[in-house]
């Protein structure tokens, strides 16, 4: 199980809001663009008990799409590489990182979009690997799961 699935899971198990941070990014080139917007528009309203709004990523289009307005719950679950931030974790109670052997990963993005991403990958992993080098997420989780 992925970190997509793991989070509808716990999501649905605890009934909470689910945001994908998939949903928030600008773009292939946007992982750091579009988490800081996701922490500045959603994260850190909702941590005041206020309504968060982000603007969804048309990813057909590779533009901007409409606003989404999520919330205040008692849980709210972000899942998406690049959450985990010294900022977004002064905001979170519990922070997860699923952990995954990286032929894993390739066979389940093979899986799920069927090549049509490929030419992508390896920008979008630079990016992933710079969120990692510079924010930490792995050992200032407060849970690692291993698939």
């Amino acid at each position: 199980m992925g970190k997509t699935r793991l989070a509808a899971s716990i999501a649905d198990t605890l009934n909470a809001t689910l945001v994908h941070l998939d949903d928030g990014y600008h773009g292939w080139s946007g992982l750091a663009e579009g988490r800081d917007a996701m922490i500045d528009t959603v994260l850190t309203p909702l941590a005041r008990g206020q309504t968060g709004r982000y603007r969804a990523w048309d990813w057909e289009r590779d533009v901007a799409g409409d606003f989404v307005d999520v919330h205040p719950a008692d849980i709210v679950v972000v899942e998406g590489c690049g959450i985990s931030t010294p900022r977004s974790r002064e905001l979170a109670s519990t922070v997860l990182w699923v952990e995954c052997v990286e032929t894993l990963r390739l066979e389940r993005l093979a899986g799920r979009d069927r090549g049509e991403f490929n030419a992508f990958y390896e920008a979008w992993d630079a990016q992933v690997n710079a969120h990692i080098a510079h924010n930490d997420p792995i050992t200032t989780a407060t849970v690692v799961v291993r698939t």
